[in-house]
C-alpha cells in the first residue's frame, strides 16, 4: 500500500525532478504557442494591409486611366479641328482671297504677239 501512495505513482516520471522538467517543457511549449500566435496575427495584419494597399492602387489607376482617356478624346477633337483649319487655309479659294486682300490683281487673259504680223511688216 505504501508503494501505491509513493510519489512516482502520483506523478508519472518518477520523481519531483522529472515533474519540474515536464512543467518546464510545458511552459516552453506555451511560450512557443504565444510567439507563434503573435507571429500569425501580425502576418494576417500585414496581409490585410497589403491587400487594402493593392486595391487602393488599382482603384486610383482606374481613375487615372479614365482621366487620360478623357484628355485623349479632347486632344483628338482639337486635332481634327486643326486639320480642318489647315485644309481650309491650304485650299485654292483661301489662297486667292489672301492674294486679293494683299493688293494683288487677278491675271487677265494673256494676249500673245502674233509672229505673222511682224514678218509682214
Amino acid at each position: 500500500m505504501i508503494k501505491e501512495l509513493a510519489l512516482n505513482r502520483i506523478w508519472p516520471g518518477g520523481s519531483l525532478k522529472t515533474h519540474h522538467r515536464v512543467i518546464n517543457n510545458q511552459s516552453q511549449a506555451s511560450r512557443l504557442r504565444v510567439w507563434l500566435s503573435a507571429a500569425l496575427v501580425s502576418l494576417n495584419v500585414l496581409l490585410l494591409l497589403s491587400y487594402i494597399y493593392g486595391v487602393n492602387q488599382f482603384a486610383s489607376q482606374g481613375y487615372e486611366i479614365t482621366a487620360l482617356q478623357t484628355r485623349l478624346t479632347g486632344l483628338n477633337t482639337s486635332n481634327k479641328q486643326l486639320n480642318l483649319k489647315i485644309a481650309q487655309a491650304a485650299s485654292m479659294v483661301s489662297i486667292q482671297n489672301d492674294f486679293l486682300n494683299s493688293g494683288y490683281v487677278l491675271a487677265a487673259t494673256p494676249k500673245f504677239l502674233q509672229t505673222e504680223n511682224l514678218s509682214l511688216r
